[in-house]
């Protein structure tokens, strides 16, 4: 078989979208293990050795979509930690295909099985020696090439999230903008944000108390069972009146080195996403800096705590709501 692959890194779009993880534990002398499944043959493909990933559904990201693809073909549940580089390359009919990996841990309980025999037949833990030897694909070798080169840095996600559509300030007839709500659109994109933040290991959301804040993460949150903290220096008001408190939440968080979402307002994101750009390399700084749009939010890899912390790999997602 030909390896066609090539990795892009322009982040267009293409014919075919897929997603899936390089899962990884620690076996046995504490050497790596990754997660490997076996797809038998059918009249439209070989047999094969590769990574769990498969196409995206309707209205699916591409998060969702590793994390769904590896419990589907694996029989496990996993959090994704940082994104690795893309694969393109022409599938049937010269289509451009393109895969987006992450490396990936496996929840806590978990383990792998074959809940679909007929789509994979056989799913094994490796060592790298056997994963090399195993996987059919040369461009899924330097896929295990990027996963174990990230995996030697643990990381942590720290989310930067923009609260979904509201009611437009002309439009509320209320005394108090901090109780200005979602609108219906944003509620939607609340809901969709849901299963998306799921897929990271998110432990804890710290929100401004206004009520489009509160609303956008309530779902998540709930799903979750993640505790909820309201911050006014996150809020529009408290911010003008402390334009450090801001930074000062972020800090907190860096110390404490867990998971977490942080929901605030256009005026106040900027002063998060600086503050984070000045913890990371030259290549994060304009993923880090860009305005997030409405419902859209950011997630900083972090290595370590406190004063050490360091943001290695920078993502950005909006939820899909077909609205």
């Amino acid at each position: 078989m030909k390896d066609r692959a090539g990795v892009r890194e322009d982040g267009a779009g293409a014919d075919v979208e897929a997603a899936g993880c390089v899962v990884v534990r620690r076996g046995r002398g504490g050497e790596p293990q990754v997660l490997l499944v076996h797809r038998p043959a059918t009249p439209r493909h070989d047999r094969d050795w590769s990574w769990p990933k498969g196409k995206l559904d309707a209205g699916e990201t591409h998060p969702e979509a590793a994390v769904r693809e590896t419990l589907e073909e694996a029989g496990c549940r996993v959090r994704l930690a940082r994104p690795l580089p893309e694969l393109r390359y022409r599938v049937d009919g010269g289509r451009d295909k393109r895969v987006k990996y992450w490396l990936a841990f496996t929840a806590p309980g978990e383990s792998a099985s074959t809940p679909s025999p007929e789509e994979v037949d056989e799913v094994r833990w490796c060592g790298v020696k056997e994963a090399r030897q195993l996987l059919t694909y040369p461009h899924d070798r330097r896929v295990l090439d990027d996963a174990l080169a990230a995996a030697r840095v643990r990381t942590w996600p720290l989310v930067v999230l923009r609260h979904a559509r509201a009611v437009a300030r002309e439009r509320f007839e209320g005394a108090d903008d901090a109780e200005r709500p979602l609108l219906d659109r944003g509620h939607a994109q609340a809901h969709a944000l849901s299963p998306l933040l799921g897929c990271f290991d998110v432990r804890a959301v710290v929100t401004s108390p206004s009520a489009r804040c509160v609303q956008t993460v309530l779902p998540a949150a709930d799903a979750g069972s993640w505790p909820v903290r309201e911050e006014a220096v996150l809020s529009e008001g408290g911010h003008a009146a402390d334009p450090a408190g801001a930074a000062g939440v972020l800090d907190g968080l860096l110390a404490a080195g867990r998971g977490a979402v942080v929901c605030s307002h256009r005026p106040v994101l900027p002063e998060l996403q600086e503050h984070l750009a000045a913890r990371a390399g030259d290549g994060e700084r304009a993923a880090l800096r860009r305005k997030l749009g409405k419902g859209e939010f950011l997630v900083a890899h972090v290595s370590g705590r406190g004063a050490e912390a360091r943001v290695v790999a920078v993502e950005r997602h909006e939820p899909v709501t077909g609205g």
